[in-house]
């Protein structure tokens, strides 16, 4: 086990052709995260557009439930809001956080959402960044980009899913594997 730090405070979002893809490159990730010493990845969530044209939101049963859903919030500006529906009022949280992402950035992974790929997105550690590219390109994925997310946005999303959670608003059911 890894003595570094373990803040997961960045995420990197990599885009898959298909939902398939990504889930088995989630699948695949989380198997690589168990194998290396110095890696401990908090969380995965896919999003993707489902055949009835609406975005939707899975995280991993690997992880804790509640950095899946942080991961879900924090998506919503980084998908354009097209994950507005799925979160609701609390997600206007993790809005803050995107003044330090380039809107092209923004903009190429909603569109390619909208456009039925599937992105898979990782909440690591700094030093673990590049690592986790490397990995999600040798795994098929496109448009690699790392974000981090200031402390005081992961902490105030966690106290509202925290909030939902014990007001029964969230519900760890909604996990996948």
């Amino acid at each position: 086990m890894s003595m570094k730090p373990d803040k997961n405070n960045q995420l990197v979002v990599s885009v898959f052709d298909n939902l398939a893809k990504a889930k088995q490159a989630q699948k695949d990730i989380e198997m690589w995260d168990e194998a290396q010493p110095d890696v401990k990845l908090g969380g995965s969530a896919i999003i993707y557009k489902d055949t009835d044209g609406k975005i939707k939101h899975e995280q991993s049963s690997k992880f804790d439930w509640k950095k899946g859903t942080l991961i879900g919030l924090l998506l919503v500006p980084l998908t354009g809001g097209v994950l507005l529906p799925v979160f609701g009022a609390a997600s206007g949280l993790a809005a803050a956080w995107l003044k330090g992402i380039k809107r092209e950035d923004v903009d190429k992974i909603a569109t390619k959402v909208k456009e039925g790929k599937a992105a898979l997105a990782i909440l690591c550690d700094e030093y673990e960044v590049p690592m986790v590219s490397v990995e999600l390109n040798r795994l098929g994925g496109t448009a690699i980009t790392g974000y981090q997310v200031p402390a005081k946005t992961a902490s105030d999303v966690q106290d509202a899913v925290q909030h939902a959670e014990d007001e029964g608003k969230l519900k760890s059911h909604s996990i996948v594997s």
